[in-house]
């Protein structure tokens, strides 16, 4: 993987995947589901991806699958942004830029797997007690 860059995705826009999704929905009448159901069946989703490695660093069924998998989960997330009106970009944006003030890169990069760990500990402790 190139350090620089993260690893190239078809070009294509996150409305365009949103609306792609949204018409899937649609056209089976899906589109107005509980919002309750779409959030369990991410947790659903997220447990089938994580049956790829139950018992092994290296992922069972090989990168289609996990594709596969990782894509359920990312379309009930889309559906849920939906069901809610939520602007799943705004919140991403927002989200990167809290942990960017929870977890500051410079306590991280170059660090070894044992002081990643203490400053994770120590900057989620802290977080909590500030009430970022």
């Amino acid at each position: 993987m190139n350090d620089e860059n993260a690893p190239a995705q078809q070009e294509v826009t996150l409305e365009e995947i949103n609306q792609l999704i949204w018409n899937h929905l649609r056209a089976r009448d899906w589109h107005n589901g509980s919002p309750r159901n779409v959030a369990i069946s991410i947790s659903l989703e997220a447990a089938e991806l994580l049956e790829h490695y139950q018992w092994s660093e290296t992922p069972v069924g090989g990168k289609e699958a996990i594709g596969d998998e990782l894509a359920d989960v990312f379309i009930y997330g889309m559906q849920l942004a939906q069901l809610n009106n939520i602007d799943i970009a705004k919140h991403i944006e927002r989200k990167l830029e809290k942990s960017d003030k929870k977890y500051p890169a410079k306590d991280f990069k170059g660090k070894t797997s044992e002081e990643i760990r203490a400053a994770w500990k120590k900057n989620k402790l802290a977080y909590k007690k500030e009430g970022l």
